[in-house]
């Protein structure tokens, strides 16, 4: 269970990692970068320790970084695909 946990703790960071990104295209309005990377640091740092305690460190560190790389991967992916074809490209 509290690789589960870990697991969705890293998820949510990650996300808010991308959310804290200038070049973030999921939300139009302007968020606070700073705030909210600090909070996906945290993040990882919380999901790695609660992984630890299941896993060994070599494991942990991949599947947090797989998990990372999943989310970094699929969301902009999925929210361009959401937005469509802009005016004029199609």
């Amino acid at each position: 269970m509290i690789a589960v946990l870990g697991g969705l703790i890293v998820l949510a960071a990650a996300m808010l990692l991308y959310l804290a990104s200038p070049n973030q295209q999921l939300v139009r309005f302007e968020m606070p970068g700073r705030v909210l990377a600090a909070a996906g640091l945290a993040g990882l740092v919380t999901g790695l320790a609660c992984i630890l305690q299941w896993a060994g460190p070599v494991a942990t560190v991949f599947i947090v970084l797989t998990l990372v790389m999943l989310v970094w991967s699929v969301v902009p992916v999925a929210v361009a695909w959401r937005r469509g074809v802009p005016e004029g490209k199609g």
